[in-house]
């Protein structure tokens, strides 16, 4: 441990990854939500969750019992009530996974909810987002890859069967698809036009390791309707990240792509795979002090699974693992003495007691076509590429069993 805060007290402090005048360059390009502004735009978004529950429901019996629902659903997520919002482009957001306020997609998912929580047993469930891995090709050895078995080989799709997926999906009411890999940077040119061509439709978002996320390329994201930028830091000392990746020069390359992600006013979220030896070393502080400096807008943990490159390891987190996790989560979101911390997103919390939402809400569609449930349990249903060379259109019913929590929210 005393090594390890030697390496961040180098990196973090020393070698001027976030020296003064980087730190100011960076926090004057994002928009921070006042106490004030916040409250007006929570109860704003509080009487619009009201008047479409009204406009839907009808009934005030239903309307009230549906609410409540949806109040202790929003507690099982948030853990307790969430004193951040983030502000992008003149929109708000509580949650990387929920369409910005206000917008069409905000008040869609808004609509959806209501249903499924008022008609549990015959509402049909619709997709709202989709991770959609769009390249076999990654120049990294990410320790925790699940797509470490599918990697660079021929690609599945073209850029126009790229088109055809979210257009499939677009017709199921899609509100965000998140384009990963692989490395989806490498294949830019067609994932600018993907975007280009989704975009209107729905929210678009890039899961990166920051590789090729030069000022330029970030630009060029933002003209072609990109929401937002999710870059994968896994440790906030550079020598552990880029063993954890196994690419020298990716850490700086990662903290690059931060900046330049918010400099071209997308919503960027980092990402961390808090595995044993993270949380047992300490790491959860100070990475979230190290996102702050970075000045993001949201911070992901991500808990390990056995899957891909961890296949057949015992990577689990034991329940102190998760408590502590749970715990941090909690007091970060909504301690008044974090409030200029990042938005924290945990969905162990929530998978642990509601179920988990990939599966009811999402689908992931790895390079090779494969639709799952989840990226992190994979439970193939029916592969896409097939649906496409068979000309249909319509997609059979996808798998919704969860391996690792047993049941979908």
């Amino acid at each position: 441990m005393h090594t390890e805060q030697i390496l961040a007290d180098k990196h973090i402090k020393s070698e001027g990854l976030f020296t003064s005048t980087t730190t100011e360059t960076v926090q004057s390009l994002r928009k921070k939500v006042g106490t004030l502004e916040r409250c007006l735009i929570m109860f704003a978004m509080n009487m619009q969750v009201l008047l479409i529950a009204c406009k839907t429901l009808k009934k005030p019996l239903l309307i009230w019992k549906t609410l409540i629902k949806m109040i202790s659903l929003r507690k099982n997520i948030r853990g307790s009530e969430v004193i951040k919002l983030q502000k992008v482009n003149g929109k708000y957001y509580l949650h990387l996974f929920a369409p910005g306020w206000p917008s069409s997609g905000n008040n869609a998912m808004i609509k959806q909810e209501l249903l499924k929580q008022s008609f549990p047993l015959t509402f049909a469930d619709k997709v709202s987002f989709i991770f959609f891995a769009i390249t076999r090709r990654c120049p990294l050895r990410c320790e925790h890859c699940f797509e470490w078995n599918n990697l660079n080989h021929k690609e599945t799709f073209s850029k126009e069967e790229l088109m055809q997926v979210a257009d499939i999906y677009q017709h199921q009411g899609v509100l965000q698809i998140h384009f990963s890999g692989g490395e989806p940077m490498v294949r830019m040119h067609d994932l600018l036009e993907v975007i280009k061509y989704a975009s209107p439709k729905s929210e678009c978002y890039v899961l990166t390791s920051g590789l090729n996320l030069t000022w330029e390329n970030a630009l060029l994201l933002k003209q072609n309707g990109c929401t937002g930028i999710t870059i994968s830091i896994d440790h906030y000392i550079e020598e552990l990240h880029n063993s954890f990746r196994h690419n020298a020069t990716i850490f700086r390359q990662a903290v690059e792509a931060v900046k330049h992600s918010l400099k071209a006013g997308m919503l960027t979220t980092i990402t961390v795979c808090i595995t044993r030896e993270f949380i047992a070393g300490g790491h959860l502080f100070p990475y979230l002090e190290f996102a702050k400096k970075l000045d993001v807008h949201f911070v992901q943990l991500l808990e390990p699974r056995a899957v891909g490159h961890f296949a057949g390891k015992n990577v689990l987190l034991e329940e102190y693992h998760l408590k502590e996790v749970e715990d941090f989560f909690i007091a970060m979101n909504s301690n008044p003495k974090y409030k200029d911390y990042p938005s924290l997103l945990y969905h162990g919390f929530h998978q642990r007691r509601m179920g988990c939402y990939t599966g009811s809400h999402s689908v992931y569609i790895d390079s090779v076509g494969d639709v799952h449930a989840c990226p992190f349990c994979h439970t193939k249903s029916y592969n896409i590429k097939t649906i496409l060379q068979a000309g249909n259109k319509t997609i059979p019913v996808r798998e919704s069993f969860c391996p690792s929590y047993e049941r979908t929210a």
